[in-house]
Formats: structure tokens, C-alpha cells, sequence
């Protein structure tokens, strides 16, 4: 009888990385060195558990990315609306304090949001500069909200340039980093066609040796294939309620 199952094919990056840092700390609760096979199968299992955990940090920072660049389009919007507002206000001062600011947002237009993110972020940052010249920032007072709003786009750009930074520097540290779907598929591999069939023979040759830690592995990999079964199932059941 099979002890340890294989690990579903429809696991998750997520799912695999944290299933690879567990059966890592199974294994190192003992000393498995008079063991070459499984000791190298333990130091491959280490590294895509490594590398797999930086993937995934790498591609969190690019998610990051698109949500802080999403959130200052959505300042800038509302910068732009607003302004554009205050330009039919039939008050004379409000008015003309609107012209100020709104011929200064026009110079860069509406459309910078869809710039790629490198250009948007040179677009803004000018345009923060020229909104903070003591003209325009005498105009921006007299609009209420819109000192808000300009407040509001210098900590979305700021947000932005640190998620930036973080990026760049792990992408200069990692220019060879494999993506996270190639490691989950390679992990797999080692996993189902080295790991499994490997400790189910020495379970039944020395029980004694490797038995203890072979169910903890079954253990975690039934509770991993267990959650991804529940998810396609969830999922299903999501899809047949749509049709019905």
C-alpha cells in the first residue's frame, strides 16, 4: 500500500512553495547523511523551496507595481476631474484660480495615466514640481480639495518609486531567476518522481529509519492535494450556479 501520494499537478505556486518549506523541516528533524540518494533529493528539495519562496517575492513586488500605479491614476483622475470642475463655477475667483491650475494640468493631459510606468512616473513628478510653484500653489488653496488631492498624488508617486526600487534591485540581484511556474513544475518533478517513490520502498525496507517522517510527508500532502481539490470543487460549483 502506498503511503506518500504524489502531489496534485494543479497545485499552486503558493501552494507548492509552502509545501516544499514544510517537507524541508520534516526532513531536518533528522540526520539523513548516511543516506547519499536522499540526502541530494533533500538538497534539490532545498533549493526550489529557496528559489520558488524568491519567485514568488519577485513576482508580489510586480503585483505591488500594478496596485500602486493603479493608485495614483485614480489620484490623478480625481485631480483632473475635480480641477475641470471648478473651471464652470460661475465664481469669478474660483474660476479664474481653476484656469491657473487646469492650464497646468493640461500641459500633460489626462492620457499620462496610460503611459508606460517609467514615463508616467517623469510625467508626474514634473508636473508635482509645477504644481508646487508658489503661483500655482496660490491658486490650488483657493479650489478646496485640490491641495488635498495634489498631497494625496506625492505619497501615490512615492508609494510607487520605493515598490519601483524594490524591483529593480531584486531584478539586478536575480537576472537569472527561473519563474515561479517553471520552479513549481520542476519541484513537482522532484517531488512525485524522486521524493515519493523513494521513501515509500525505504518505509517498507527500514521502518524504523524512515516510517516517521514518511507520514508527516503523507500528512502534507494530502492536506495540500486535499486544498486544491476543495478549490477546483468550489470552483465548479461556482460555474454550475452561473448556468443554472
Amino acid at each position: 500500500m502506498t503511503l506518500i501520494k504524489k502531489v496534485s499537478t494543479s497545485s499552486r505556486n503558493g501552494d507548492v512553495s509552502a509545501l516544499l518549506t514544510l517537507i524541508v523541516a520534516a526532513f531536518a528533524k533528522n540526520d539523513w547523511t548516511a543516506d547519499t540518494y536522499l540526502s541530494s533529493v533533500i538538497k534539490t528539495i532545498g533549493e526550489y523551496d529557496t528559489s520558488l519562496t524568491e519567485a514568488l517575492k519577485r513576482l508580489q513586488v510586480f503585483s505591488q507595481m500594478a496596485d500602486k500605479d493603479h493608485a495614483r491614476d485614480m489620484v490623478i483622475r480625481s485631480l483632473f476631474k475635480l480641477v475641470e470642475g471648478y473651471t464652470h463655477i460661475p465664481i469669478a475667483e474660483v474660476q479664474e484660480a481653476a484656469v491657473v491650475v487646469y492650464d497646468v494640468l493640461d500641459q500633460y493631459g489626462l492620457g499620462i495615466q496610460f503611459d508606460d510606468q517609467a514615463k508616467e512616473s517623469a510625467e508626474i513628478n514634473s508636473l508635482l514640481n509645477d504644481l508646487a510653484k508658489p503661483d500655482i500653489a496660490a491658486a490650488n488653496a483657493k479650489l478646496q480639495g485640490v491641495a488635498d488631492l495634489v498631497a494625496a498624488l506625492t505619497a501615490a508617486q512615492k508609494d510607487f518609486e520605493t515598490v519601483a526600487l524594490q524591483q529593480a534591485e531584486g531584478e539586478g540581484a536575480k537576472q537569472d531567476l527561473a519563474t515561479a511556474s517553471k520552479l513549481k513544475k520542476a519541484a513537482l518533478k522532484e517531488l512525485n518522481d524522486n521524493m515519493v517513490g523513494y521513501m515509500n520502498t525505504m518505509t517498507k525496507v527500514k521502518p524504523d529509519t524512515y516510517k516517521a517522517t514518511a507520514q508527516t510527508i503523507s500528512e502534507l500532502i494530502d492536506s495540500n492535494n486535499e486544498k486544491v481539490k476543495r478549490r477546483r470543487t468550489e470552483s465548479e460549483t461556482e460555474a454550475d450556479a452561473e448556468v443554472i
